[in-house]
């Protein structure tokens, strides 16, 4: 059962003084009068909500963020976008206003997206404070005042990573906002964790709420990154705290429980809860989703539909389908040999038994039944893998259908056992965070510090449960490959690809389709070093007397 239901049923209404949209940092409720009638729960479920949802009034029509359009306001959308199509993992041929300069790596400090996400981190940050100043210890208040801490510093993780120096605001009317460096986000991030990792329950109240171990993997994720976000590696405490999430309550969901899909498709199904839920789920931070309760454009719904469209790789989860993303060549040379893709033809069910691994849930040839098909040479894909710098077009590479929406019990016929909830949005909740995350960084910690045998353990656990029998050497070429194929579409690859120099920099030396523009198979562009972070929106440089990246 999914208990945060009916928090996130009123939090579509409930902002309390918080309903309007976003334009600068000053963000104030713009009745005050309706702050003296704070209604704790409703603000506290609100605060979740902001991860999941847009607005107040269900997918669209009242949007949190201005300026932007609402579906893609989304924080699950927004994160995934700049963190994914600008990578070595997925083409995107829309042109939607910003995103051209994103997929090539070409933006600037107005670039819509840019902004939508800056604004986005710091409406949630606002309604974060206003909880945290209004709500009270009572009864469950402790535990809910700790909860919203960590969304806050979540919040603000996402700040530190992509923006770099921001400004910093504890309270909702802080008169002018201090622009705090790089390390010291960095630094009251690491307090502020440490302190909740005391505070924050053992075990999590809901499926849907966060415990101690959700710190732990944050605390372990700014370690393994801390060289570049101070310039100094902290390879030991990204060792300690990722091996305190493995020995902790939530595990590797190793076993299928339908048979049917392998335990690691479960992880992206429709009633996907099942396995990242509960005391021992994998999930340490799940994003609600539901094709009824929590109808949003940018949640699961975009990373459902926007690798389909509504005729091929076709999907009983949504009638949507937006043809948006698919493979980069790049991406499909981690699983195979880019030579040998003309001779494979195989569907989504197909292709891991033919790759060796339940992680490369990706296709070669369209779709032309629901919910399986078999090969058709008259229209298959695989050809069109090569010869490369077809970027503009959806048919040309294999789609990326790791996020099914599909139940667990459902075959891989076309008769359905399970319907979803809704016809248009997926009921797919999304593992912001898991536990497969600790065991790819305590691996790459250990081989930072010269363990490579420990390093190989935790290496092993994830491929055991892909059922990867191929032997494997040790590598930062091999690490950074497998980040990618283990936590492809799940909107983290920036952050591995600038952490190995391999993004934008004078050590930059990887090229992949569309990198800086480039749509041909050779060539290297140089990119300047300020793209490894982005911009703070021109509007906040004048309105908030910001200094601006270096660079932009």
């Amino acid at each position: 059962m999914k208990t945060l239901e009916k928090y996130l049923i009123c939090a579509v209404v409930a902002m309390f003084g918080l309903t309007a949209c976003v334009h600068n940092l000053d963000v104030v409720p713009h009745d005050e009068n309706k702050i003296m009638d704070f209604d704790q729960n409703a603000v506290f479920s609100k605060c979740y909500a902001t991860l999941a949802l847009t607005g107040q009034q269900g997918p669209a029509g009242s949007g949190d963020v201005d300026d932007i359009d609402e579906g893609t306001s989304a924080f699950i959308r927004m994160v995934w976008e700049l963190q994914e199509f600008p990578t070595d993992e997925c083409w995107v041929g829309w042109n939607d206003p910003g995103l051209p300069e994103i997929r090539t790596i070409k933006w600037n400090s107005l670039n819509q997206l840019v902004q939508g996400l800056y604004y986005r981190f710091y409406f949630n940050i606002t309604l974060c404070n206003h909880f945290l100043e209004n709500a009270s210890a009572d009864g469950d208040g402790a535990t809910q005042i700790a909860e919203i801490r960590f969304l806050r510093a979540l919040n603000y993780y996402y700040l530190l990573d992509m923006f770099g120096n921001v400004p910093f605001a504890d309270k909702v009317n802080a008169q002018k906002k201090p622009q705090y460096t790089r390390v010291q986000v960095y630094t009251w991030l690491e307090e502020e964790l440490k302190d909740l990792e005391n505070v924050l329950p053992e075990n999590r109240l809901s499926d849907f709420r966060v415990d101690k171990y959700a710190a732990k993997m944050l605390l372990a994720r700014m370690y393994l990154n801390a060289e570049v976000y101070t310039g100094t590696p902290q390879w030991e405490k990204a060792r300690d705290y990722s091996k305190q999430v493995i020995d902790g309550p939530h595990k590797l969901h190793t076993t299928s429980l339908g048979g049917v899909y392998s335990a690691y498709q479960e992880m992206f199904m429709g009633d996907n809860f099942r396995v990242v839920g509960g005391a021992s789920g994998e999930g340490l931070l799940n994003i609600y989703q539901d094709g009824i309760h929590a109808q949003c454009w940018g949640g699961s719904t975009f990373l459902v539909a926007a690798a389909r469209d509504k005729n091929v790789y076709v999907n009983p989860a949504t009638s949507e389908g937006w043809a948006g993303y698919r493979c980069s060549p790049e991406f499909i040379a981690k699983w195979v040999d880019l030579d040998k893709t003309p001779a494979i033809l195989k569907n989504e069910f197909e292709m891991p038994a033919m790759l060796g691994d339940d992680r490369a849930i990706i296709c070669s040839v369209l779709n032309t039944g629901a919910p399986v098909v078999h090969a058709d040479t008259a229209i298959h894909t695989a050809d069109s893998i090569r010869p490369r710098g077809n970027m503009g077009d959806f048919y040309n590479s294999w789609s990326l259908l790791k996020w099914t929406g599909r139940y667990i019990e459902n075959p891989l016929g076309e008769e359905i056992t399970v319907q979803p909830h809704g016809p248009q949005f997926p009921d797919t909740d999304v593992p912001f965070m898991r536990v497969g995350e600790a065991y790819m960084t305590y691996a790459e910690a250990q081989f930072r510090l010269g363990n490579n045998s420990e390093a190989e353990i935790a290496i092993k656990a994830l491929r055991d449960r892909a059922h990867n029998t191929a032997a494997f050497t040790l590598s930062e070429q091999f690490l950074l490959d497998e980040w990618c194929r283990e936590f492809y579409a799940e909107g983290r690859r920036r952050i591995d690809l600038v952490r190995f120099g391999k993004f934008a920099g004078p050590t930059a030396d990887y090229h992949w389709e569309g990198r800086g523009g480039n749509a041909s198979a050779d060539g290297l562009i140089a990119l300047d070093k300020k793209f490894n972070v982005y911009p703070i929106p021109e509007s906040d440089i004048v309105a908030g007397g910001l200094t601006q990246t270096e660079g932009y």
